[in-house]
């Protein structure tokens, strides 16, 4: 400040300052201004434009601030220095951005925008954040933005036309805020609901951290705060009493302003004196540091004083609403019905349990007798019985049955005591009524009971040899699974040799007539391998031919077949990433599997729903719980929005046979062959179900890193691949008629065989040197397994194919992971087929 208090200099210039004559206090800060304090150097030097403008501007009483330059110095004149409080003088003559810094990133672009556009920026109330008067505060400006141009054109600043509207600005929004809060309170009833509403809107338009009111539950005593009905969280610190010169000052009418300090917010406490009482304190904090702007103050003043007048008044309804309540409550809530007769016995007041009970409402029953609507044949009785006590002032009970509207039976139970008048005569009675028609009821079943008790007996027993039956019906089926699986395991024994002797008879027959019939049997035998099939399928035996399979391409394909399967009302929703890992498993019994399941989703939602199908990749640990092992899986979910299941068929719905569908629709197999072909597969079945709410069924996949196996077109016979140069089998077999034409086939196809009927005789014989150069090996055999063989001679030769030919085992995907699988029985290219690939990928491995 010192640039602006200095004596003005005595100089040969003074002249040129006459555009100042008439600035008042402006132009003499100007007249004294020190060049060196100033980008604009001396008022003498100025640019004659600005000279011009600052002559026009300086006795206009408009409130006028010039932006000169790039750096946007201020200029200003008397009516607008108060606007700016504290910032004034140091800020004359000054870059905008040093006095004007906390809004600056809102102030420079306007100022920008017009110096480069030259188009005049205007806004009505427009709101701006200052620091004028050591704290910071929201104000608002009518302003208007013009660039002001030197003699050459260019722009040389920007002149800025203000009136602030800041009161004017906050006593509109005071005011609505007080309209808005009059018209919602008259709506509302109970106290503690007006106080909620005007502590909550209180509380967003103060930008609070806390707002309640307090209130004095000892007038006598020093007054402290005990917080009442409170909707806000309580504070952290409980207010301590007032101090008598607070106490004194509250009992005026007058807020209390508390500053922040350590540990405790900024507050300020708003008292409610009514009848020269302090009836409540409106307390408003801030937490952390807040300064309490006269907006804040008149604003929480005039609603303390709104807010406390509907509060009081809503106490007051209830009040008399209570009081008013108190009396009749006892006779219009009581758990019993209540009647009150005059003294011939006709219904004056009633209850509305006792209207309930009866069936009637309120006006049917006034002013008819007590029993008038009684059965017929007990009223006549009753009615001297009751007059007869009556006579005499004695209470009485008696039971009457009442016929109400809807034709149902109700019994009552009465307990009827007279009312005397001062006279001790009877002026009337009130009678206490009990529905006891459950009561009677239950009597009446235990006496049906008794006498019906043999035939209950004789169903029960019925009923216990029924669920016996049915028991026994589910062992027997079990029984003829595992007999299916026996049976299925011979007959793929069979088959094995049959087929093969035929298709080697068949290259060898004369004529065209020998080979049609050859032909005729080898299609029977095809028959008979698919009814083993669907018998192993039945069993949940069946040899699975596990693959890697891209699991979002095998469901892609699937879309059609699933949406014509579910119909045309259900959504089908399939949410499968591409790059979802390959899953190892059998990819036609998967697709039955998913099948099955849209089947069953399908009949859970009727007509229509939602279908969604869609996968997850899961890291497992080792202490999981549903089953699996260690290691990645792929989550496959089939979700609907079905019926769902209860509790108990959810416990059952994966048990073989079992079916909540009627007879004829459905098997009861579908869920347990899909849980059978997961645990088969080395993976694991989840299934959740909520009543209403649909089910949802998790298959848990193994994943695996080999890549898509690629489907070869079928060949002709002639294309079948032989020994590409002399291979050396070896086969182990323990049945000898499939041993043998299993033999004549690699024969037939070019390979040199060494056949052995035992493990044993197979371990043998690597011990004593032989190099196969690939073992073929049935895996159901006396002592050691096909699969348990391939493993112990993988650790003598490492690098030997093996190809396991079966015809039911449940090998899991980690026990042939590294081998081959044929199942029986099998033909002669599904052999060659097979080894020829075996042995392709055995060289493609030993050469890299």
């Amino acid at each position: 400040m010192d640039h602006l208090t200095q004596p003005a200099p005595e100089n040969a210039f003074t002249e040129r300052l006459g555009f100042l004559a008439n600035g008042a206090k402006m132009g003499q800060l100007l007249q004294r201004l020190d060049s060196s304090n100033s980008p604009l150097g001396a008022p003498a030097d100025w640019s004659p434009s600005l000279k011009t403008l600052m002559s026009t501007v300086l006795p206009v009483k408009a409130q006028i601030v010039l932006f000169w330059g790039p750096q946007y110095v201020a200029l200003y004149n008397d009516a607008y220095a108060p606007s700016i409080g504290n910032k004034h003088p140091r800020a004359l003559g000054r870059p905008a951005v040093e006095n004007w810094a906390e809004l600056w990133d809102d102030l420079e672009p306007l100022l920008r925008g017009v110096r480069e556009t030259g188009e005049t920026f205007a806004a009505k109330d427009r709101p701006f954040y200052i620091e004028r008067h050591g704290h910071g505060e929201a104000v608002y400006f009518d302003v208007s933005y013009s660039a002001v141009r030197e003699a050459d054109g260019s722009i040389g600043g920007v002149l800025c036309v203000v009136n602030e509207t800041t009161q004017r600005v906050q006593f509109e929004r005071r005011q609505a805020f007080l309209l808005e809060l009059s018209q919602a309170l008259p709506s509302i009833s109970e106290p503690h609901l007006v106080e909620a509403l005007v502590l909550q809107r209180l509380t967003e338009e103060l930008n609070a951290s806390q707002v309640f009111f307090a209130e004095d539950l000892n007038a006598e005593a020093a007054f402290g705060i005990h917080p009442k009905e409170r909707t806000q969280a309580s504070p952290e610190h409980p207010l301590q009493r007032y101090s008598a010169a607070q106490n004194k000052a509250l009992l005026t009418g007058r807020a209390l302003v508390q500053e922040s300090a350590v540990g405790s917010p900024a507050a300020l406490h708003v008292p409610v004196v009514r009848h020269g009482m302090l009836e409540a304190v409106l307390v408003i904090e801030h937490s952390g540091k807040h300064v309490f702007s006269d907006y804040e103050v008149h604003l929480a003043e005039e609603t303390a004083k709104l807010a406390w007048a509907w509060i009081t008044h809503a106490r007051a309804e209830v009040a008399l609403r209570l009081s008013s309540t108190q009396l009749s409550a006892m006779f219009d809530q009581a758990g019993a019905g209540i009647a009150v007769c005059d003294a011939g016995m006709s219904l004056v007041r009633v209850n509305d349990h006792y209207c309930e009970i009866v069936g009637r409402s309120r006006n049917e029953l006034l002013g008819r007798s007590l029993y008038e609507r009684a059965e017929a044949d007990e009223s006549a009785l009753a009615t001297l019985a009751c007059e007869y006590s009556l006579r005499h002032g004695r209470p009485f009970e008696t039971t009457r049955c009442y016929s109400r509207p809807d034709g149902s039976k109700v019994w009552v139970q009465h307990h009827v005591s007279p009312l005397l008048d001062e006279q001790h005569k009877v002026a009337g009675t009130i009678c206490v009524c009990v529905d006891i028609s459950e009561r009677v009821r239950a009597e009446a079943e235990l006496r049906e009971l008794n006498e019906c008790l043999e035939d209950r007996v004789a169903t029960m027993v019925a009923q216990r040899e029924a669920a016996l039956a049915q028991l026994h019906e589910a062992h027997k089926m079990e029984m003829v699974g595992q007999l299916t699986g026996g049976i299925a395991h011979d007959f793929n024994n069979l088959l094995t040799p049959i087929m093969a002797s035929l298709e080697l008879i068949r290259r060898r027959l004369p004529d065209d007539r020998c080979i049609k019939l050859t032909d005729g049997a080898l299609q029977a035998a095809d028959r008979a391998r698919i009814l083993v099939g669907r018998l192993l399928t039945f069993a949940r035996r069946q040899t699975l031919k596990p693959q890697p399979v891209a699991l979002c391409t095998l469901i892609r394909n699937m879309r059609d077949l699933i949406q014509r399967s579910v119909g045309p009302m259900i959504e089908l929703r399939i949410d499968i990433a591409e790059r979802m890992p390959t899953v190892f498993i059998d990819p036609h019994q998967l697709e039955l599997a998913v099948l099955n399941l849209a089947v069953n989703a399908r009949d859970a939602m009727g007509e229509s729903g939602r279908l969604s199908i869609s996968a997850e990749l899961h890291e497992v640990l080792s202490e999981h719980t549903a089953g699996l092992g260690s290691g990645q899986y792929t989550c496959l979910m089939i979700s609907d929005s079905g019926c769902g299941m209860d509790e108990e068929t959810l416990r059952r719905c994966a048990e073989p046979f079992y079916s909540t569908k009627g007879v004829g629709k459905g098997t009861g197999l579908g869920l347990s062959m899909v849980q059978g072909l997961l645990m088969q597969s080395g993976g694991g079945f989840a299934i959740d179900s909520t009543p209403g709410q649909g089910t949802r069924v998790r298959l848990w996949l193994p994943t695996t890193d080999a890549p898509v196996a690629c489907e070869k077109p079928e060949r002709d016979e002639e294309e079948v691949p032989r020994a590409a140069r002399p291979t050396h089998i070896l086969l182990v077999d323990d049945e000898t008629l499939v041993r043998d034409t299993t033999s004549l086939q690699l024969h037939d196809l070019g390979y040199q065989v060494t056949e052995v009927d035992s493990a044993a005789a197979a371990m043998k014989l690597i011990d004593e040197g032989l190099r196969p150069d690939a073992l073929v090996t049935d895996h159901i055999m006396e002592n050691m397994t096909g699969a348990q063989l391939a493993q112990e001679l993988r650790q003598r030769l490492p690098a030997l194919p093996v190809l396991i030919i079966t015809g039911y085992a449940n090998l899991t995907p980690s026990q042939i992971s590294s081998f081959e699988v044929l199942a029986k029985p099998f033909r002669r290219r599904d052999l060659a087929d097979r080894l020829a690939q075996l042995l392709s990928k055995s060289e493609t491995t030993g050469s890299s």
